[in-house]
């Protein structure tokens, strides 16, 4: 985002009033209209939308519902989100991710935890749709790049909100209701829209979005916190993958890889922390500041060994499942962001891949590694093998000096290229979406390590129920017979 905030700051009063009240900057003086705003923003766009982006891209950081202690964040969200899978290990069962990855309290309708996710995708939804509400139909320009990146936003929230409320896809859920879907902040409240209405209509905002930042030149390089056309891409091709339109997945996946972002050499994929904006994958990241900093409840305190306060945390650390870990092979330098033996107070298979200093740490939300796994996963699913086998090789090769190109077709290529999504992005909140979409369920069984074992087969039970006590009892429209199954 070119930040020229500065400009703004004596007009800011006035351009937030005439918002809604729940904008989170309050209004002090005199008020316009929105048509005056709309003209405003013809001629000098950033006067009016750089505040409204920067908060919108901001609360991805510091979102939440009710203050929780480890609820607060995208990077956090989708950390309770990995707990429920089979790759990550919590090493006890008494601290705050204890529901999370003992599977308690968060998929009913009564649970705060269902209602948090709700809550917080649909903000996400409603900060999108004030500015594209505030954008006139024939702005150009600067205008165009703001909403574009206020449709990549609003999709990637709807994205989350159809793989945690509705079944997977292509796994039963194509032809059931979805959620309500708001294209305006004015929108009357409505009832569950079809699955596939929401997926045409964010593919299109995407396929929109991508045209905007192309027509505009936009650099994607210019900042990593930035919204552009390589984040615009990336959420393409996770929501066309998991709505079945591989050839869309598959190309948006390759303008993310020829976009000039490089893999990490091993030294910095080993040392890193991965909690760096200026990482050579960086797509999009936060960039730690201290006025929006979440201190000690950040995303690294949780994942960090090294910044992990052992009594706020009762000694409690993140760890690999040992099945996992014993299928990454020795030649692969990605088993160095482990430990096998236990050593000191840190368990066995304990991680050190976010292995930050302190809590102070930028965000990495998506980096180039998902762009090839994206891509070769769309490649096999749209029976192109040899092209999947390619571009699998591509980034694996990098990581493992002894991997050979694989020669596997069908649903054995595929079970590979899930085996190294498991492997490249663990931790980094991916792990329940992609599980979904591969129709895997979880069995911690056999796991030496584990500290809560479960089995649960995929299917329903991976579906989270409508909110009750913020959407149910308050929307007219979805009626009790409109509730997912528990």
């Amino acid at each position: 985002m070119k930040k020229n905030i500065f400009a703004i700051v004596a007009l800011a009063a006035m351009v937030f009033a005439s918002c809604d009240k729940m904008l989170d900057v309050e209004p002090q003086g005199g008020s316009v209209s929105d048509e005056q705003l709309q003209e405003l923003i013809k001629k000098d766009a950033d006067m009016v939308l750089a505040p409204m982006m920067l908060g919108m891209v901001n609360y991805l950081h510091t979102g939440y519902m009710s203050n929780s202690t480890n609820g607060r964040g995208y990077m956090n969200w989708h950390l309770g989100m990995d707990l429920q899978g089979n790759d990550v290990v919590l090493s006890g069962t008494s601290n705050w991710w204890a529901d999370e990855y003992m599977f308690e309290n968060l998929r009913q309708q009564t649970a705060s935890y269902t209602a948090e996710r709700w809550y917080c995708y649909y903000k996400m939804v409603y900060k999108a749709n004030q500015i594209l509400d505030l954008i006139p139909d024939d702005a150009t320009g600067q205008a165009l790049v703001y909403k574009a990146q206020a449709l990549t936003f609003r999709s990637l929230a709807y994205y989350y909100l159809l793989n945690i409320y509705q079944a997977s896809y292509m796994h039963g859920g194509k032809d059931k209701a979805g959620v309500p879907m708001y294209l305006s902040t004015g929108d009357p409240t409505t009832g569950r829209t079809p699955v596939e209405t929401v997926y045409a209509q964010i593919t299109k905002d995407l396929q929109d979005a991508v045209k905007y930042f192309n027509e505009q030149a936009y650099d994607s390089h210019a900042t990593f916190t930035d919204i552009d056309a390589s984040v615009a891409n990336m959420v393409l091709a996770r929501v066309a993958l998991t709505s079945g339109q591989y050839a869309i997945a598959a190309s948006a996946a390759d303008a993310v890889i020829k976009d000039g972002y490089s893999l990490m050499d091993e030294a910095t994929y080993t040392t890193s922390g991965f909690q760096e904006g200026t990482l050579s994958e960086t797509i999009w990241a936060y960039d730690w500041a201290m006025a929006t900093s979440l201190e000690n409840t950040a995303f690294a305190s949780w994942v960090s060994k090294t910044a992990i306060d052992s009594g706020s945390n009762k000694g409690i650390y993140m760890c690999i499942d040992q099945q996992l870990y014993d299928q990454i092979p020795d030649t692969d330098y990605r088993k160095a962001n482990f430990a096998a033996t236990a050593e000191g107070s840190y368990p066995a298979y304990i991680s050190s891949k976010f292995n930050s200093p302190n809590y102070r740490q930028d965000e990495v939300f998506m980096r180039l590694s998902e762009a090839y796994l994206l891509k070769a996963e769309a490649e096999a699913r749209n029976n192109q093998a040899s092209a999947a086998q390619a571009t699998l090789y591509s980034l694996v090769s990098e990581r493992d000096s002894a991997y050979e190109k694989s020669s596997k077709t069908g649903d054995a290529l595929l079970k590979e290229i899930h085996l190294q999504s498991r492997i490249e992005l663990w931790g980094e909140g991916h792990e329940w979406f992609t599980n979904k979409r591969f129709n895997v369920g979880v069995d911690r069984t056999a796991s030496a390590n584990h500290s809560h074992k479960a089995k649960i087969a995929a299917g329903k039970d991976f579906t989270y129920q409508i909110p009750l006590s913020i959407e149910i009892n308050s929307n007219s429209n979805i009626k009790d017979e409109d509730q997912n199954p528990l």
